[in-house]
C-alpha cells in the first residue's frame, strides 16, 4: 500500500505542472468524444477495492492520442496491482496491459450525437494468475453517444473472446454499460453509470460458484453489475479531478480518485 500511494502522490505532482484538460474518469463507460488529431490525454488515479474475500489497490494509467479527428488509439498499463485475498496473504506487481482503437463514423467531438466501433486488446503482463489471466482477451465495442442540454449519455454495448487458460473452462463474453454525464456548471460535472458482463465462467457445479470467480484465476469470473457515481472538477491551469465510487453484485466496494489532463 505504501508503494501506491507513493507513486499515485509523484504522478499527482507532476501532471498539476502541465495544462489543458478534460477527463474521462472515473467513468468506465466509453464515449464518441474522441481527442482530436495529434491531441494527447493522459490520465491517472488510484483504485482500492474492498469485498468479502479481500482488498485490491491499484494504479492504472491511461494515455490517450487522437490520431486523425475521427480515430484515437489508447494505452492504458496498470504500474501496479496488489491483492489480499482472505487467507491466501498478498501479491502484487504489474497488471494487465490494454490497447484500444476507437473509430467514429457518426458525429464527432462535438456533435450532439454519435457512433463508434472500437477494437481492445488485453495483453497478460500481469506476473500472476491471482492479478490476471495469463492469456489474451479481445473486445469488439459498439458506442453511441447522445447530449441533450447539460445531459451527455453513453451506451456500450460489447463481445468480448476469453483467452482461456489450460485448467480453466470459460465462455466469451457479453459486455455492456450506460453513462450519463451532467454538467453543473463549467467548473463541475456530475455523473452516475451501470456497466457489466455476462459470466464467462463455463458451467460450475453450484449457482453460487456462477456468480462468483474462478479459484484458480480469479480475473476470470461470473456475471457481474456494476453501479457507480462520481463527480469531476475542472480547475485552473487546465487541470481536472475527479472522484468516482462503485458497487457491484459481489458486493464490492471501489473508490477512485484521479486526474486527467490533454495537451
Amino acid at each position: 500500500m505504501r508503494e501506491l500511494v507513493v507513486l499515485w502522490t509523484v504522478a499527482l505532482c507532476m501532471l498539476t505542472a502541465a495544462g489543458g484538460a478534460w477527463g474521462g474518469q472515473p467513468l468506465e463507460t466509453e464515449s464518441t468524444r474522441l481527442l482530436p488529431a495529434r491531441q494527447f490525454e493522459v490520465e491517472t488515479g488510484f483504485e482500492h477495492q474492498r469485498a468479502s474475500s479481500g482488498t485490491e489497490s491499484a494504479l492504472p494509467i491511461a494515455i490517450g492520442y487522437g490520431l486523425s479527428d475521427r480515430m484515437e488509439i489508447l494505452i492504458e498499463p496498470v504500474l501496479l496491482d496488489r491483492v489480499h485475498d482472505t487467507g491466501l496473504g498478498s501479491v502484487g506487481g504489474i497488471g494487465d496491459l490494454e490497447l484500444t482503437l476507437t473509430r467514429t463514423f457518426v458525429g464527432g467531438a462535438t456533435a450532439r450525437s454519435g457512433f463508434a466501433l472500437a477494437g481492445e486488446i488485453k495483453l497478460p503482463t500481469a506476473p500472476s494468475r491471482r492479478i490476471g489471466s495469463g492469456k489474451t482477451d479481445f473486445t469488439l465495442w459498439s458506442i453511441a453517444s447522445h447530449q441533450l442540454g447539460r445531459w451527455d449519455t453513453h451506451l456500450n454495448l460489447g463481445y468480448t473472446l476469453i483467452g482461456r487458460p489450460s485448467d480453466v473452462a470459460v465462455n466469451n463474453v457479453f459486455d455492456y454499460g450506460v453513462a450519463a454525464e451532467y454538467r453543473m456548471n463549467p467548473r463541475w460535472e456530475f455523473l452516475s453509470e451501470a456497466f457489466g458482463n455476462t459470466s464467462a465462467l463455463a458451467e460450475v457445479a453450484d449457482a453460487a460458484n456462477a456468480a462468483g470467480e474462478s479459484a484458480l484465476t480469479p480475473e476470470i469470473g461470473g456475471a457481474e453489475t456494476v453501479a457507480a457515481l462520481g463527480a469531476r472538477y475542472h480547475a485552473a491551469h487546465g487541470v481536472t479531478f475527479s472522484m468516482g465510487v462503485s458497487y457491484d453484485t459481489q458486493q464490492a466496494v471501489l473508490v477512485h480518485p484521479g486526474l486527467s489532463f490533454r495537451f
